[in-house]
């Protein structure tokens, strides 16, 4: 199971390991590289309160790069870039909850996890807040935030191992990410602030758990 926590936070594909040839490494080392450039220019970009919008241009501008090649990493443009932002500050929490992992047991995975993400989150404030005004703006591309429910059902297969749990592992994930997001939505907003931020989403798979056993017994 740790071993599937993560596959969820390697980058998508091993380049460095594409064939004999010298040249088709350094290529994919090169191809590598301007991916963080662009990412690290669309994180700066964000988190600046005095910058108004997120181009493809901007971040061309910022990362030393063209717009053709930023398009060439990003085909979806601004919707794809922003996923890619949020899923490094997302990883990082993940991170965080697998170096943790061994020494938990029952429900403490859960609730590990969405402290560590609630924490990536608030040392990221600026980003990430704009990543979601951007990503709901765009939520017909299907640009919001990367989807936690697969990182929450792996915690919560985790927790079943050791505690009976009201409802399949599935569904506490989707009812959980329901809550989680919310938290979110209204801590984007300013309607909560960041402590209630911090409780609202850690408690996120307390109220998963009551709302599954009342389904349960209607």
């Amino acid at each position: 199971m740790m071993s599937d926590l993560h596959t969820l936070i390697k980058p998508p594909e091993d380049r460095e390991g594409e064939g004999n040839d010298g040249r088709a490494r350094r290529g994919a080392r090169d191809f590598d590289r301007n991916h963080e450039k662009i990412l690290d220019a669309a994180a700066e970009l964000l988190a600046e309160k005095t910058s108004s919008a997120l181009t493809v241009a901007l971040v061309a501008e910022r990362s030393g790069l063209s717009v053709v090649t930023v398009y060439n990493h990003f085909p979806g443009a601004q919707a794809g870039i922003v996923v890619g932002v949020s899923s490094r500050v997302m990883a990082r929490g993940v991170q965080r909850y697998v170096e943790q992992a061994p020494t938990l047991s029952g429900t403490e995975h859960p609730r590990a996890l969405l402290s560590a993400l609630v924490d990536e989150f608030l040392q990221n404030r600026e980003l990430i807040n704009r990543a979601l005004a951007v990503g709901i703006e765009l939520a017909a591309e299907n640009a919001w935030l990367p989807d936690p429910t697969d990182l929450s059902l792996r915690s919560i297969e985790m927790a079943g191992e050791t505690v009976e749990l009201p409802a399949s592992a599935a569904e506490l994930a989707v009812l959980q990410t329901t809550f989680f997001r919310g938290a979110m939505y209204a801590w984007c907003v300013r309607s909560v602030s960041d402590e209630e931020f911090a409780c609202l989403a850690v408690q996120s798979f307390d109220v998963a758990i009551a709302v599954a056993e009342a389904r349960h017994c209607e």
